[in-house]
């Protein structure tokens, strides 16, 4: 029995393929290529491919913010009227998401270049045979991510399309199924526009432009997140496989010179996962910035009207949208964590390998690596915040607070 179940692992193995580095990229490309947008440059882009994107980005990108332009002038209005405050306030949660995607997308744009030489990097450091692979057990990590990455943006896709069809479905099933003709035209995001939307063809392009900008929104925000968790997904592999690869070498077994070589390669491996770490945590830090800011912002406009009631409908959407927001945060938080957790275990991993019968000059280098790692990698939003679990509790305050301020304002 035995005999014959060794030659079908064996066989399993064999049919295995390595992983290529694009698959803990591929959700992240696909997100950015529905919008036109390629967040680094690679190697089977043509010309006439890149510029038939740029067109998709510019058209998206041009609806997206003429969209965002009419729900601000639709709040500033209702403001300005003292009328249509609700409907305010829910705009506002909108206008800030939409504000978060545009500032998140054009500085993806911007920071290409240097994402670029952060992918490139990252595919020199990464093994490609099969048997390279199997000490980084990177199928537990890339299997990891995309778990987290399904649920993330099949999560936000149910809440988008949701909340955008609502009015069509509303509009098939009242109108055309049940007879009943008093379906009065709604968009999914209230808006001022200069013209009378609700009639003829003008409400339906109106309805097909906010669900094409909205999509467009979700994605940059959604494409952005999960290239960033990428990215420190395979930081978090390299590091685990670093502190792996010390805490087995068993130092004085050969000459001191060996032992040195080994030490002075992995300090090396060191250095560049420290300078990958702080090139992601500035590429990503204003979208990290804006993401834990709009977080609170959207957690305590979308409390806040849901607690001065409304329909059953609107409600669940209201309850699926602050749900989204804090698994957002909540998935971010937890992968900058594990970033710090990982780098940390360096110096454990120094300290626990056996190094006792080792050279003296071998072991006082210790002291350095163990120094160097009690600084831990951090993804930090700017300079104002560093990202841990710690700071999801300091982001429900804040949002408590600003909560608690607009529900005062509102009573009196």
């Amino acid at each position: 029995m035995a005999a014959q179940k060794k030659p079908q692992a064996f066989q399993e193995q064999e049919n295995q393929e390595p992983i290529p580095l694009k698959s803990f990229l591929k959700y992240a490309n696909m997100f950015y290529l529905s919008i036109g947008m390629l967040a680094y440059d690679r190697k089977d882009s043509g010309q006439r491919r890149e510029l038939l994107l740029h067109s998709c980005f510019v058209a998206q990108m041009v609806n997206l913010n003429a969209v965002l332009l009419s729900e601000v002038i639709y709040v500033f209005l209702a403001i300005g009227s003292g009328s249509n405050f609700l409907e305010a306030t829910m705009n506002l949660s909108f206008i800030g998401f939409v504000v978060v995607g545009d500032l998140k997308i054009c500085h993806i744009w911007r920071q290409r270049s240097r994402l670029t030489q952060v992918v490139s990097e990252l595919e020199k450091l990464h093994p490609e045979r099969l048997d390279q692979q199997e000490p980084y057990n990177m199928k537990h990590h890339l299997n990891g991510y995309s778990r987290y990455s399904v649920f993330y943006f099949g999560l936000h896709m149910v809440l988008l399309w949701t909340y955008n069809l609502y009015w069509a479905v509303y509009y098939l099933v009242c109108d055309f199924w049940l007879g009943v003709r008093k379906f009065k035209r709604m968009l999914p995001y209230y808006c001022w526009v200069p013209w009378d939307w609700s009639t003829g063809l003008s409400y339906h392009l109106m309805y097909i432009s906010q669900n094409l900008g909205g999509q467009a929104c979700f994605s940059g925000q959604l494409a952005a997140d999960m290239l960033m968790c990428a990215l420190v997904t395979l930081l978090v592999m390299h590091f685990l496989r670093l502190s792996k690869h010390i805490e087995e070498h068993v130092a004085g077994l050969v000459t001191p010179q060996r032992d040195l070589e080994f030490l002075q390669a992995a300090v090396a491996y060191h250095q560049r996962l420290l300078l990958l770490s702080q090139d992601i945590s500035e590429i990503f830090g204003v979208p990290l910035l804006c993401n834990f800011g709009s977080s609170a912002f959207v957690m305590c406009f979308v409390g806040f009207q849901m607690t001065v009631g409304g329909k059953i409908d609107s409600l669940v959407m209201l309850i699926l949208f602050i749900f989204c927001s804090m698994v957002q945060v909540f998935m971010l938080a937890t992968h900058a964590q594990r970033l710090i957790d990982a780098s940390e275990h360096i110096g454990q991993a120094v300290y626990n390998h056996d190094w006792f019968n080792a050279d003296l000059r071998y072991r006082k280098m210790l002291i350095l690596i163990v120094k160097r790692a009690q600084q831990p990698s951090r993804l930090k939003a700017t300079m104002f915040l560093n990202v841990s679990l710690v700071t999801v509790s300091d982001l429900l305050q804040l949002s408590y607070k600003f909560f608690a301020l607009l529900r005062t304002m509102y009573s009196t």
